[in-house]
């Protein structure tokens, strides 16, 4: 066999693999979802190096529940948190010093290998929209290639598809803009993590990044259910019709599997590794497993996969409290998951909102908790026996 350079090799190589992307958005893996499963497409503000945890923490459930089928994964990223961001004002009003970052490629990659997937993921545009009905064609190839995907995604569909969105709400906006008969055809539902309810005085960090798209897609007829992350704008508020809670400390991750244990270190310690596949093999060093123990967490996302996976918070009857499916409920179980109320959205120029109960008609669901010290408490029971179920798939080497 002729001696060929490794330049010449890879140039050769690629001629055959017409369908290789960085962003993974050019070849769609075939369908192969079963009806008992869940179509999901997640839309996350995800970076590496993370700006907020929880994204690289939150992604492994879509992954791990074995009744939500992920078809695809949109970037929604903001090009002033890719860089240090000093905030507005002398106050320094949403400011985050701690970019530069990227669209979170590597924790999905890492994800897929994980879990022996081959999830597709894809940035979206990176600037707020101009208008609520901007549909940011001039952002170009790469940037719109997310866009793409979510449209591909949704033609390939044999079902209606649950929409998650974790972030600004841009890229549901820009597709409504872009391709609105599609979405109203085959979404389902759009859940929408975002905003404040009551509404405060500073707009909610998620509204704040692209008020327009959040306008946008509350003003649509497509079914949206929405979960506030604060409550009169505090985003650490225990509200009734927001979903944050605290976790104190993450202890629990010591009893997970080992393999997902190095891929949250490896996020959490915002670690630049190149070779960012074989560190999920190794065991991390006991400064940056204690780091990650350690760390107090706040949560607002949990909610929206409770009912995406139609799974349910529980107190068991000796009152220990889980989180499990609908058929391991028993009589003796008490439901402590939160609930929805029909609204219709009223939303202000500035991105605030309002909203007016209605009868059951109203496409539109706001979450509401009863209790949301008991909601609180149940998560902390219940999150950590979620977190250990979850096993990663073996290795072949």
């Amino acid at each position: 066999m002729k001696n060929i350079s490794r330049r010449k090799f890879f140039k050769l190589s690629s001629l055959s693999l017409p369908f290789l992307s960085l962003s993974g958005s050019s070849q769609i893996p075939p369908f192969t979802m079963s009806s008992n499963k869940v179509p999901v497409i997640d839309i996350t503000d995800l970076y590496h190096p993370p700006q907020d945890f929880d994204d690289a923490f939150d992604l492994v459930i879509p992954y791990a529940l074995p009744e939500i089928d992920l078809l695809g994964v949109l970037l929604d990223i903001s090009h002033r948190y890719r860089v240090p961001y000093k905030g507005e004002g002398e106050e320094g009003w949403y400011s985050d010093p701690t970019g530069g970052r990227e669209p979170g490629f590597i924790p999905v990659w890492q994800l897929n290998y994980l879990f022996d997937r081959a999830v597709p993921c894809a940035p979206c545009p990176f600037v707020p929209m101009a208008r609520t009905t901007d549909p940011q064609i001039n952002r170009g190839v790469f940037e719109n290639s997310g866009i793409q995907l979510f449209k591909t995604l949704l033609e390939q569909s044999p079902q209606p598809v649950e929409v998650v969105s974790f972030g600004s709400a841009r890229p549901v906006a820009v597709a409504m803009n872009q391709f609105p008969e599609l979405l109203k055809k085959k979404v389902k539902r759009i859940h929408l993590c975002a905003g404040s309810y009551p509404p405060g005085k500073m707009l909610e960090w998620n509204v704040k990044l692209d008020p327009e798209a959040f306008i946008r897609v509350i003003s649509g007829d497509i079914p949206v259910y929405i979960y506030p992350c604060a409550s009169e704008g505090n985003p650490f508020a225990l509200g009734n019709y927001n979903t944050y809670w605290l976790m104190p400390n993450l202890e629990f991750l010591k009893e997970i599997d080992s393999r997902l244990l190095s891929y949250f270190v490896y996020s959490h310690s915002r670690s630049n590794r190149i070779d960012f596949l074989q560190v999920l093999e190794e065991e991390p060093s006991e400064e940056a497993k204690n780091a990650l123990f350690q760390r107090t967490h706040n949560i607002w996302t949990i909610d929206v996969w409770l009912e995406v996976s139609k799974r349910i918070l529980v107190q068991r009857a000796d009152g220990s409290y889980q989180i499990i499916l609908p058929t391991e409920k028993k009589t003796s179980d008490r439901t402590v998951s939160g609930t929805f109320i029909p609204i219709q959205f009223k939303p202000f120029p500035d991105g605030n909102f309002e909203i007016e109960k209605v009868s059951g008609n109203s496409p539109h669901r706001l979450f509401y908790r009863a209790n949301p010290e008991e909601h609180q408490h149940a998560l902390r029971q219940a999150l950590p026996k979620l977190y250990k179920s979850f096993k990663t798939m073996g290795k072949y080497f």
